[in-house]
Protein backbone atom coordinates (compact mmCIF):
# COMPACT_ATOMS: atom_id res chain seq x y z
CA UNK A 1 0.00 0.00 0.00
CA UNK A 2 1.19 3.52 -0.81
CA UNK A 3 -0.53 6.75 0.23
CA UNK A 4 -0.17 10.39 1.31
CA UNK A 5 -0.71 10.56 5.06
CA UNK A 6 -0.17 14.33 5.42
CA UNK A 7 0.45 17.13 2.91
CA UNK A 8 0.61 20.89 2.49
CA UNK A 9 -0.37 23.12 -0.44
CA UNK A 10 0.96 26.21 -2.18
CA UNK A 11 -0.24 28.44 -5.00
CA UNK A 12 1.53 31.18 -7.02
CA UNK A 13 0.55 34.83 -7.05
CA UNK A 14 1.34 34.86 -10.76
CA UNK A 15 3.04 32.36 -13.06
CA UNK A 16 4.61 29.12 -11.79
CA UNK A 17 8.01 30.05 -13.25
CA UNK A 18 8.38 32.64 -10.47
CA UNK A 19 8.75 30.51 -7.34
CA UNK A 20 9.67 33.53 -5.22
CA UNK A 21 6.08 34.72 -5.62
CA UNK A 22 4.63 31.46 -4.37
CA UNK A 23 2.38 31.67 -1.33
CA UNK A 24 2.41 28.67 0.96
CA UNK A 25 -0.83 27.47 2.47
CA UNK A 26 0.83 26.47 5.73
CA UNK A 27 -1.88 24.20 7.07
CA UNK A 28 -0.84 20.58 7.19
CA UNK A 29 -3.73 18.55 5.83
CA UNK A 30 -4.55 15.02 6.87
CA UNK A 31 -4.31 12.63 3.94
CA UNK A 32 -5.34 9.03 3.44
CA UNK A 33 -5.11 6.13 5.86
CA UNK A 34 -5.36 3.48 3.13
CA UNK A 35 -4.91 3.14 -0.62
CA UNK A 36 -8.61 3.04 -1.57
CA UNK A 37 -10.65 5.52 0.47
CA UNK A 38 -11.32 9.18 -0.26
CA UNK A 39 -10.26 11.85 2.24
CA UNK A 40 -11.87 15.28 1.81
CA UNK A 41 -10.41 18.51 3.23
CA UNK A 42 -12.20 21.86 3.26
CA UNK A 43 -9.99 24.87 2.46
CA UNK A 44 -11.23 27.77 4.59
CA UNK A 45 -10.79 30.51 3.52
CA UNK A 46 -10.92 29.34 -0.10
CA UNK A 47 -8.01 29.83 -2.49
CA UNK A 48 -8.28 32.05 -5.56
CA UNK A 49 -5.65 30.77 -7.98
CA UNK A 50 -4.91 29.17 -11.33
CA UNK A 51 -2.14 26.77 -10.25
CA UNK A 52 -2.09 24.50 -7.20
CA UNK A 53 0.84 22.44 -5.87
CA UNK A 54 0.47 19.62 -3.36
CA UNK A 55 3.54 18.67 -1.30
CA UNK A 56 3.59 15.38 0.63
CA UNK A 57 4.97 15.82 4.14
CA UNK A 58 4.40 12.24 5.27
CA UNK A 59 3.71 9.12 3.23
CA UNK A 60 3.22 5.40 3.71
CA UNK A 61 5.77 3.52 1.57
CA UNK A 62 5.91 5.94 -1.42
CA UNK A 63 4.08 9.21 -2.17
CA UNK A 64 1.28 8.48 -4.66
CA UNK A 65 -1.83 10.52 -5.32
CA UNK A 66 -5.16 10.64 -7.10
CA UNK A 67 -7.12 13.81 -6.43
CA UNK A 68 -9.91 16.20 -7.38
CA UNK A 69 -10.23 19.93 -6.69
CA UNK A 70 -13.72 21.24 -5.95
CA UNK A 71 -14.65 24.86 -6.53
CA UNK A 72 -16.10 27.27 -9.05
CA UNK A 73 -15.17 30.10 -11.37
CA UNK A 74 -14.93 33.56 -9.89
CA UNK A 75 -18.15 34.63 -11.59
CA UNK A 76 -19.95 31.71 -9.94
CA UNK A 77 -21.68 30.53 -13.12
CA UNK A 78 -20.12 27.15 -13.87
CA UNK A 79 -22.10 24.76 -11.69
CA UNK A 80 -23.66 21.55 -13.06
CA UNK A 81 -27.29 22.22 -13.96
CA UNK A 82 -28.57 18.81 -12.92
CA UNK A 83 -28.11 16.06 -15.48
CA UNK A 84 -25.70 13.92 -13.47
CA UNK A 85 -27.26 14.49 -10.04
CA UNK A 86 -30.87 14.08 -11.19
CA UNK A 87 -32.10 17.62 -10.52
CA UNK A 88 -33.12 17.68 -14.18
CA UNK A 89 -36.00 15.19 -14.19
CA UNK A 90 -36.50 12.40 -16.70
CA UNK A 91 -39.50 14.17 -18.23
CA UNK A 92 -37.31 17.17 -19.09
CA UNK A 93 -35.08 15.07 -21.38
CA UNK A 94 -36.44 14.07 -24.80
CA UNK A 95 -35.01 12.87 -28.10
CA UNK A 96 -35.78 12.48 -31.78
CA UNK A 97 -35.76 8.67 -31.56
CA UNK A 98 -34.79 5.88 -29.17
CA UNK A 99 -32.95 2.63 -29.84
CA UNK A 100 -34.79 -0.40 -28.46
CA UNK A 101 -34.35 -4.16 -28.46
CA UNK A 102 -36.16 -7.14 -26.94
CA UNK A 103 -34.55 -6.43 -23.59
CA UNK A 104 -33.36 -2.81 -23.53
CA UNK A 105 -34.47 0.74 -24.21
CA UNK A 106 -31.83 3.47 -24.45
CA UNK A 107 -34.11 6.24 -23.19
CA UNK A 108 -33.09 9.93 -23.35
CA UNK A 109 -33.53 10.05 -19.56
CA UNK A 110 -30.35 7.93 -19.38
CA UNK A 111 -28.28 10.62 -21.12
CA UNK A 112 -26.67 11.70 -17.86
CA UNK A 113 -22.93 12.19 -17.46
CA UNK A 114 -21.34 9.15 -15.76
CA UNK A 115 -24.64 7.23 -15.82
CA UNK A 116 -23.98 3.68 -14.62
CA UNK A 117 -25.51 0.31 -15.51
CA UNK A 118 -25.68 -1.95 -18.54
CA UNK A 119 -28.03 0.49 -20.27
CA UNK A 120 -26.53 3.84 -19.37
CA UNK A 121 -26.93 6.38 -22.18
CA UNK A 122 -29.26 7.69 -24.85
CA UNK A 123 -28.87 6.00 -28.22
CA UNK A 124 -30.89 6.97 -31.25
CA UNK A 125 -32.88 4.47 -33.29
CA UNK A 126 -31.44 5.93 -36.50
CA UNK A 127 -27.96 7.20 -37.24
CA UNK A 128 -28.37 10.33 -39.35
CA UNK A 129 -28.12 14.11 -39.05
CA UNK A 130 -31.80 14.45 -38.08
CA UNK A 131 -31.27 13.04 -34.59
CA UNK A 132 -31.16 15.20 -31.46
CA UNK A 133 -31.19 15.14 -27.67
CA UNK A 134 -33.21 17.91 -26.01
CA UNK A 135 -33.07 19.25 -22.45
CA UNK A 136 -35.78 21.50 -21.00
CA UNK A 137 -34.37 23.58 -18.12
CA UNK A 138 -37.93 24.81 -17.27
CA UNK A 139 -36.75 28.43 -16.98
CA UNK A 140 -34.24 30.52 -18.89
CA UNK A 141 -30.73 29.73 -17.67
CA UNK A 142 -27.29 31.11 -18.39
CA UNK A 143 -25.52 28.11 -19.92
CA UNK A 144 -21.74 28.43 -19.93
CA UNK A 145 -20.46 24.94 -20.81
CA UNK A 146 -21.33 21.41 -21.89
CA UNK A 147 -19.63 18.06 -21.29
CA UNK A 148 -20.32 14.98 -23.41
CA UNK A 149 -19.55 11.29 -23.04
CA UNK A 150 -20.20 8.19 -25.12
CA UNK A 151 -20.99 4.62 -24.06
CA UNK A 152 -19.73 1.09 -24.57
CA UNK A 153 -22.35 -1.47 -25.49
CA UNK A 154 -21.88 -5.22 -25.42
CA UNK A 155 -20.43 -5.28 -28.92
CA UNK A 156 -18.83 -1.88 -29.58
CA UNK A 157 -18.01 1.64 -28.47
CA UNK A 158 -20.51 4.32 -29.48
CA UNK A 159 -19.90 8.05 -29.25
CA UNK A 160 -20.57 11.37 -30.96
CA UNK A 161 -17.48 12.84 -32.67
CA UNK A 162 -18.91 16.24 -33.65
CA UNK A 163 -22.18 18.08 -32.93
CA UNK A 164 -23.94 21.42 -33.12
CA UNK A 165 -26.06 23.18 -30.50
CA UNK A 166 -29.55 24.59 -31.01
CA UNK A 167 -31.39 26.64 -28.40
CA UNK A 168 -34.88 28.03 -27.93
CA UNK A 169 -36.87 30.02 -25.38
CA UNK A 170 -40.22 28.36 -26.17
CA UNK A 171 -39.21 25.04 -27.72
CA UNK A 172 -40.66 25.90 -31.13
CA UNK A 173 -38.30 28.29 -32.92
CA UNK A 174 -34.65 27.24 -32.78
CA UNK A 175 -31.40 29.12 -33.25
CA UNK A 176 -27.98 27.63 -33.92
CA UNK A 177 -25.06 28.50 -31.67
CA UNK A 178 -22.66 30.21 -34.05
CA UNK A 179 -18.94 30.92 -34.03
CA UNK A 180 -18.59 34.67 -33.48
CA UNK A 181 -20.40 36.93 -35.97
CA UNK A 182 -20.80 34.08 -38.46
CA UNK A 183 -24.28 32.80 -39.24
CA UNK A 184 -22.90 29.27 -39.66
CA UNK A 185 -23.50 26.86 -36.78
CA UNK A 186 -20.40 26.19 -34.69
CA UNK A 187 -19.33 22.55 -34.87
CA UNK A 188 -18.09 21.24 -31.52
CA UNK A 189 -15.55 18.45 -31.27
CA UNK A 190 -17.02 15.59 -29.30
CA UNK A 191 -15.56 12.39 -27.93
CA UNK A 192 -12.72 10.13 -29.04
CA UNK A 193 -13.77 7.14 -26.96
CA UNK A 194 -16.74 5.84 -25.01
CA UNK A 195 -15.72 6.75 -21.46
CA UNK A 196 -13.89 10.09 -21.40
CA UNK A 197 -15.45 13.53 -20.95
CA UNK A 198 -15.00 16.38 -23.43
CA UNK A 199 -16.01 19.81 -22.13
CA UNK A 200 -16.59 22.98 -24.14
CA UNK A 201 -17.26 26.49 -22.85
CA UNK A 202 -19.78 28.77 -24.53
CA UNK A 203 -18.32 32.22 -25.13
CA UNK A 204 -20.64 34.06 -25.18
CA UNK A 205 -22.89 31.97 -22.92
CA UNK A 206 -26.31 30.79 -24.04
CA UNK A 207 -29.38 32.38 -22.44
CA UNK A 208 -32.19 29.92 -23.04
CA UNK A 209 -34.61 27.36 -21.63
CA UNK A 210 -34.29 24.58 -24.23
CA UNK A 211 -31.05 23.06 -25.52
CA UNK A 212 -30.74 20.59 -28.38
CA UNK A 213 -27.58 18.64 -29.12
CA UNK A 214 -27.54 17.60 -32.77
CA UNK A 215 -24.88 14.99 -33.69
CA UNK A 216 -23.07 15.56 -36.98
CA UNK A 217 -20.61 12.66 -36.98
CA UNK A 218 -20.26 9.63 -34.74
CA UNK A 219 -18.38 6.40 -34.19
CA UNK A 220 -20.40 3.23 -34.78
CA UNK A 221 -23.64 4.78 -33.53
CA UNK A 222 -25.07 7.91 -31.91
CA UNK A 223 -24.84 7.74 -28.11
CA UNK A 224 -24.70 10.52 -25.54
CA UNK A 225 -24.25 11.18 -21.86
CA UNK A 226 -24.29 14.89 -21.06
CA UNK A 227 -23.97 17.59 -18.42
CA UNK A 228 -24.77 21.29 -18.82
CA UNK A 229 -23.09 23.95 -16.70
CA UNK A 230 -24.20 27.45 -15.81
CA UNK A 231 -26.46 29.28 -13.38
CA UNK A 232 -29.83 30.98 -12.99
CA UNK A 233 -30.29 33.96 -15.27
CA UNK A 234 -30.94 37.09 -13.25
CA UNK A 235 -31.96 39.33 -16.13
CA UNK A 236 -35.22 39.61 -18.00
CA UNK A 237 -35.57 38.86 -21.69
CA UNK A 238 -39.08 40.28 -21.99
CA UNK A 239 -39.80 44.00 -22.30
CA UNK A 240 -42.31 45.25 -19.77
CA UNK A 241 -44.71 47.91 -21.07
CA UNK A 242 -45.00 50.99 -18.88
CA UNK A 243 -47.68 53.58 -19.65
CA UNK A 244 -46.84 57.24 -19.36
CA UNK A 245 -48.42 59.07 -16.40
CA UNK A 246 -51.93 60.17 -17.21
CA UNK A 247 -52.42 57.76 -20.10
CA UNK A 248 -55.36 55.38 -20.17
Amino acid sequence: MVAFQHFRMSYPFSQPEYPELEAAYENIFEGNSDAYGVKENIIDPPITARYIRVYPTEAYNRPTLRMELLGCELDGCSLPLGMENGEIKNTQITASSVKTSWFNTWDPSLARLNQQGKINAWRSKLNNNQQWLQIDLLTIKKITAIATQGVKSVTAENFVKTYVILYSDQGSEWKSYTDGPSSVAKVFMGNENSSGHVKHFFNPPILSRFIRIVPRTWYHGIALRVELYGCDFGGGLAVKRTDKPGSS
